[in-house]
């Protein structure tokens, strides 16, 4: 279990992850980049050890993505942060060539992380 859990909790193999990474690292905050990858670690930590079957490169983007619109160039006076953030993750994703259905899963992921409760059979990603 521990190899298992210690594969979970390293950034997703590929040009996605590691350019979510660079575009997170040129826009957040140090403390905000920090929480982001927290964020990622407690989830990708949790779904491990619960057995939530996740999507690594989709969790680990939404991590990563999911406070940008706390960032001033990205903040909105018309949609919530999180939608906020969801949309330009949206972009990002559609630039890493990423298909209609899951830029629109890594835009409900991240409206779904301010919801009191997600349902892990519906959004496992969300619920971590």
């Amino acid at each position: 279990m521990k190899d298992v859990l210690l594969e979970a909790l390293s950034p997703p193999d590929g040009a996605t992850a590691a350019a979510a990474l660079d575009v997170a690292t040129a826009h957040l905050s140090p403390a905000l980049l920090n929480h982001s990858l927290r964020v990622h670690l407690w989830a990708a930590a949790r779904g491990t050890t619960d057995g939530v079957p996740f999507d690594p490169e989709l969790l680990y983007v939404a991590a990563l993505f999911h406070d940008f619109g706390l960032v001033p160039a990205f903040d909105s006076h018309t949609l919530a942060f999180e939608e906020a953030g969801g949309h330009v993750a949206g972009v990002f994703a559609a630039g890493a060539g990423w298909p209609a259905e899951r830029r629109e899963r890594l835009y409900g992921v991240i409206v779904r992380h301010m919801w009191p409760q997600v349902d892990v059979s519906v959004d496992p990603e969300g619920h971590l």
